[in-house]
């Protein structure tokens, strides 16, 4: 004879809360979590995606602060830190290259008198 004893009627059909994960207890990530991440590492290469990182993950941000049930973190807030310091680094870049533009424009200029 086996111990196996069967569950009881309707063990398994456990619905979770609104929002949590089943059987973690946790909040699910964001539909938009995995996107901004894999996003936010290709924005280390090609700058837009780092600014469109930014972005998605910004507005998922203001969805979780308005009482989305999601959670603020993971992959979700990884990817957008990567977009928003990426972003920052390709701005400062582009504008450092015109001051070297404009300073190269000027010495030029200036030689030529």
């Amino acid at each position: 004879m086996s111990n196996y004893q069967p569950a009881e009627p309707g063990a398994y059909d456990q619905q979770p809360y609104a929002g949590q994960a089943y059987g973690t207890g946790q909040l699910q990530e964001h539909p938009q979590a995995q996107t901004t991440f894999i996003l936010g590492i290709v924005g280390i290469f090609v700058g837009i995606c780092a600014f469109i990182a930014w972005y998605l993950g910004g507005k998922a941000k203001k969805e979780i602060a308005a009482g989305a049930p999601y959670q603020w973190g993971g992959n979700l807030k990884t990817g957008y830190l990567l977009g928003k310091i990426f972003s920052i680094i390709y701005i400062i870049g582009l504008v450092l290259y015109i001051i070297i533009l404009v300073a190269a424009g000027i010495l030029a200029a200036s030689s030529g008198r």
